[in-house]
């Protein structure tokens, strides 16, 4: 069966990246780019292998090796071109959350800022240690056949009963941020929280779609956390840990 890819032919019969493109610019990952590389020189040689016996069959895999390994060595893609793709660009995938607790802003502030109590209500977290006044280290398990990530992060702003922000240092397994803004409810003494996390997936368009994917899991993993928070806070009690 003939294989033949978009990215094969222009429509013209000239090559697909003609000298006054933009293809000097790279789109594509180095994981892309190894895999593109392989693939491509593997399909080149199952078609050098069998153009005695199917001649179109093997012209049009060596064809399509040829592109996919140009795409590699280059590491331009036209099909990310016309899509406006580039999988060498880190992408940032945000998390919102915001609720009300029924408890005082200073309160609720105070509560948040020691580090040490997320744990009480984060299932994910294991363990956060504060080692001065604005850097600590987490521990944290998404799920329990995983193993734990660690990360060192630093308050980079701070108001006092309004709003904190936080970032993982360089050096992180997932480059995280995040910030929580307290303000009050008018009317009452109940406090409106708004949460952002933000994590960063490495380069990459394979990364970035298994990340995608994962987002849901992280969503919902993130919102019975906020669930938690809003209990313990009210009632002092510890929630019950599920399997995660």
């Amino acid at each position: 069966m003939a294989i033949i890819y978009p990215e094969m032919y222009n429509g013209t019969g000239k090559h697909p990246y003609p000298a006054n493109d933009d293809s000097s610019h790279q789109n594509v990952n180095l994981a892309e780019r190894i895999f593109s590389v392989a693939a491509g020189a593997f399909l080149f040689y199952k078609g050098l292998k069998s153009l005695t016996d199917h001649p179109i069959s093997g012209v049009s895999k060596m064809l399509a090796g040829g592109t996919l390994f140009s795409r590699g060595i280059s590491g331009y893609s036209l099909i990310y071109k016309k899509l406006g793709t580039d999988s060498t660009k880190a992408e940032a995938i945000n998390i919102k959350q915001q609720f009300i607790v029924n408890k005082p802003r200073e309160e609720v502030f105070r509560f948040w800022r020691k580090l040490e109590n997320l744990p009480l209500f984060m299932q994910h977290l294991e363990s956060v240690e504060q080692t001065d006044p604005k850097r600590s280290v987490w521990k944290a398990r998404f799920a329990k056949d995983l193993p734990p990530l660690s990360w060192e992060a630093v308050i980079v702003k701070e108001r006092e009963n309004e709003f904190l922000g936080w970032a993982s240092v360089d050096g992180a397994a997932i480059h995280n941020t995040g910030k929580i803004e307290f303000n009050d409810v008018p009317g009452s003494m109940a406090t409106e929280v708004k949460i952002v996390f933000s994590y960063h997936v490495p380069a990459g368009g394979i990364t970035t779609g298994i990340a995608r994917l994962f987002s849901p899991v992280i969503e919902d993993i993130i919102a019975g956390d906020v669930r938690n928070f809003k209990y313990y806070i009210e009632t002092k009690e510890i929630p019950e840990r599920d399997g995660q």
